[in-house]
């Protein structure tokens, strides 16, 4: 296949670009600086150039943006999927969350993931949207868990780790596999993928030190009170129990 894929400047995109090249399909990343995410002529100009057979977008940008991708593959019969969140769910919901749970997002990024999805939906019912947990790395940087951990130690000199909250998290390139079997023959609408089958994020934060050989002083506390795991039968991811 012939891949346009947004935010190649981020965490998921570029794991998921190496994916797809490795099984053989041809990733093509979105430069903003030739086609301007809000300029609704390039947009569609640039995807008619292209002719691809999808588009994965998991870049950040308007609700519009989303939403004109979405048109235009729509026209052209090029299979569509978007990255939202779990942060679509606010921390007072308690899961695990299916997908007929009813987003209730409290802050900017969620309310921007959710308002996303909702515009995506009202061109097309059946595009892709996949919500994702956070993402848990091979090694520091980025915007994911290892980073998260190795930055709270080097600057705090501790980790409070809640005993009381489940995240919602994958191994990154797991989720990239996931995302591509999703493209090829997964559900259309809303899915969840999620790949923690229970743990609590002292228990993540204890086995990712044993992994990665580090010294983090590791303090279990009792919040946030959480369980924000995300569950869909229909979509797998391989679970962080496999590694951890």
């Amino acid at each position: 296949m012939k891949v346009i894929v947004t935010g190649m400047n981020g965490t998921v995109a570029p794991a998921l670009a190496q994916a797809l090249r490795a099984a053989g399909h041809e990733a093509i990343g979105w430069d903003r600086a030739v086609t301007p995410p809000d300029d609704p002529v390039a947009v569609r100009g640039f995807i008619e150039e292209q002719q691809p057979d999808a588009l994965f977008h998991l870049g950040m940008g308007s609700a519009a943006w989303a939403e004109s991708m979405a048109r235009v593959c729509l026209e052209r019969q090029v299979r569509f999927l978007f990255s939202s969140s779990v942060s679509v769910y606010s921390p007072r919901q308690q899961g695990p969350f299916t997908v007929e749970t009813p987003p209730e997002p409290d802050d900017d990024y969620g309310r921007y993931k959710l308002e996303c999805e909702q515009r995506i939906r009202a061109v097309d019912s059946e595009a892709r949207i996949v919500r994702l947990g956070w993402q848990i790395g091979s090694g520091p940087g980025g915007n994911q868990m290892l980073e998260y951990l190795e930055r709270t130690h080097r600057e705090a000199g501790r980790i409070e780790a809640s005993t009381q909250w489940y995240p919602a998290c994958s191994f990154l390139a797991d989720t990239a596999q996931s995302l591509l079997r999703i493209l090829e023959r997964g559900p259309g609408g809303v899915s969840h993928l999620d790949g923690n089958p229970g743990l609590d994020f002292h228990a993540i934060a204890g086995r990712l030190r044993r992994l990665h050989h580090t010294d983090w002083t590791i303090v279990p506390c009792d919040a946030p009170v959480q369980n924000h795991r995300m569950i869909d039968a229909r979509t797998t991811v391989v679970p962080i129990t496999r590694t951890l």
